[in-house]
């Protein structure tokens, strides 16, 4: 949750704005027992019964609205307070329903109706709800809970019900609230004094807790326990349940509702939406910005270049040394591979490597830009990928899926540009079971499977997300897919330079790739064959882009 600081100055402001509040609202109380002869009055039965049903069941959804919030909330942020604003709140919306359907005037919920229990609703209701504030209050706003928010649940549902049993059939317990005739017993004044005493005490932390991190959201639930407070006391004056101060009572309890309901929900919620939109308000800009940055420096590096070209040749021997054999086989599975960078060092890269007697381990990836800072790129992601499978660190491999996920987090850990991303494809086969997982890093071309039977396959049903720069504002998942393979399946890994250039100027047209591998049964003849393809092209053509692939046969 972002806390919005402000300075003392605007803290005292909205202090004195709290203070002139209480004291209108006194001054209205103030009034009306100067001028109760010219002002009371008691209501007709039922326009009172009409008005009081509705005032009730407004409060009730509103307070069922704040346990929903802070119910589903709590498995976001696992703050404490809302385990007891959720139980709170859960409680009293059931005990105000029954309080209205057993209001004196109402037929009752399985047992009459009358002052009695409906007072003792009433009584009952508050209390709990003074409590529970002041709990909530008592607790840091930033204390969190590992507790279950089912368990709170259904602890509050036994409350509920024990309160609803005790009043439907053993209303005798508790003592008398009210006396027609008479009006409110002195134990009735003196819970209520109790309550309001709770609520002040709710209030003086929470004032406590404006003070100390400014957060406006503190400052409008306080103004809801203040009109909190004002309803008890109009609860303390009257003498009939149809009659002015109970029309009082009941319209500074909505009053009261509604702002503990916005200082919760935007407490909760609203920073949790603002903080969304910003993110997707950034994800959209970069995706926008994307490209023309990829662009921007890809120039910058062609032009360093020049100045480095010594250097660069040692580096790509460097490069081209970490690369697999062109032709290699691991366990009855043949690879043939070409990578040929458009400058001196690759943004492309793969390897094939022997994970252990059963498994081997497949990468293919294109990061963003070429040359120099391209090519450190590939290290990186090699240095964080390989020790996850090989050398014996593990008993057990990681997964495709985990591997990317792993190589996300890592991503934002480092202090790379913002603009530098990878997209990458990791697959493991299985040379026992002849299974193939896979899983896409944002990878923006798909391996294509040529059956032996001469059918064709996309390997296109892992999802992913590009590595990049997004891991404050996004955690994507990462969900991987199997193939199972046949003795002459064969498939192709590679990336987009080795169909379409930058320029949009088709390298190898995917017809004709498709007519090399269903049409050559030797995997050489199909290398030899594309690198022919390729260096026709790009002889008559600037090479713009790395080509780079790998083709596998079972």
């Amino acid at each position: 949750m972002i806390i919005e600081k402000r300075t003392n100055k605007n803290n005292n402001i909205e202090l004195l704005k709290m203070a002139l509040l209480w004291i209108v609202v006194f001054c209205i109380y103030v009034l009306v027992g100067k001028y109760e002869p010219l002002i009371y009055w008691v209501f007709n039965t039922i326009p009172f019964l009409n008005f009081h049903t509705l005032l009730e069941f407004i409060t009730i959804i509103i307070y069922f609205v704040i346990f929903t919030i802070t119910y589903y909330t709590y498995t976001k942020n696992q703050r404490t307070r809302l385990l007891v604003f959720s139980a709170t709140f859960f409680i009293i919306g059931w005990l105000d329903f029954f309080h209205t359907m057993s209001y004196n005037g109402m037929q009752g919920l399985f047992v009459e109706a009358s002052i009695q229990r409906a007072t003792t609703y009433w009584i009952v209701t508050r209390l709990v709800q003074s409590i529970g504030l002041l709990v909530a209050a008592i607790i840091p706003y930033n204390h969190r809970s590992k507790q279950k928010n089912n368990t709170i649940l259904l602890f509050a549902c036994l409350i509920t019900f024990s309160f609803f049993y005790l009043m439907s059939y053993h209303l005798d317990i508790f003592p008398v609230m009210f006396i027609p005739g008479q009006g409110l017993t002195v134990t009735k004044v003196y819970l209520e004094y109790v309550i309001i005493s709770l609520f002040i005490l709710t209030a003086g932390l929470m004032i406590k807790d404006f003070l100390k991190t400014g957060n406006e959201y503190f400052r409008i639930f306080i103004i809801g326990v203040f009109f909190a407070i004002f309803a008890e006391a109009s609860f303390t004056l009257y003498r009939s349940v149809f009659d002015t101060y109970n029309f009082i009572g009941h319209i500074y309890k909505i009053i009261s509702g509604y702002y503990l309901f916005k200082g919760i929900f935007l407490y909760n919620l609203e920073n949790h939406f603002k903080q969304l939109d910003e993110a997707r308000s950034s994800l959209k800009n970069y995706a926008e910005n994307l490209e023309s940055i990829i662009e921007e420096r890809t120039m910058e590096i062609k032009d360093n270049n020049e100045k480095m070209l010594l250097d660069l040749e040692y580096a790509k021997l460097v490069q081209q040394s970490l690369l697999p054999p062109t032709f290699i086989e691991i366990n009855n599975v043949k690879f043939v591979s070409q990578n040929i960078p458009c400058e001196k060092l690759s943004g492309d890269f793969y390897y094939i490597d022997r994970i252990n007697e059963e498994f081997i381990g497949l990468v293919i990836a294109d990061v963003s830009g070429h040359g120099v800072s391209a090519a450190m790129m590939t290290i990186f992601t090699e240095r964080i990928i390989k020790p996850l499978y090989y050398h014996g660190k593990i008993e057990k491999y990681v997964t495709p899926a985990e591997t990317l996920s792993h190589l996300y987090d890592e991503f934002n850990k480092a202090h790379f540009p913002d603009e530098m991303h990878i997209v990458i494809f990791n697959a493991i086969y299985n040379t026992t079971t002849k299974v193939l997982s896979y899983c896409t890093g944002g990878m923006n071309t798909i391996p294509v499977l040529f059956r032996k039977t001469g059918e064709t396959e996309l390997l296109n049903k892992s999802k992913g997300f590009p590595i990049c720069k997004l891991g404050d504002f996004f955690q994507p998942s990462f969900q991987e897919s199997e193939v199972h393979l046949e003795k002459g399946d064969r498939i192709i890994f590679f990336t987009d330079g080795l169909t379409e250039s930058l320029k949009k100027k088709n390298l190898i047209s995917k017809e004709t790739l498709m007519e090399i591998m269903h049409t050559t049964d030797d995997l050489e003849d199909i290398r030899r064959k594309i690198g022919m393809e390729i260096n026709t092209i790009i002889a008559n053509n600037e090479n713009d882009d790395d080509i780079t692939y790998f083709i596998m046969e079972v």
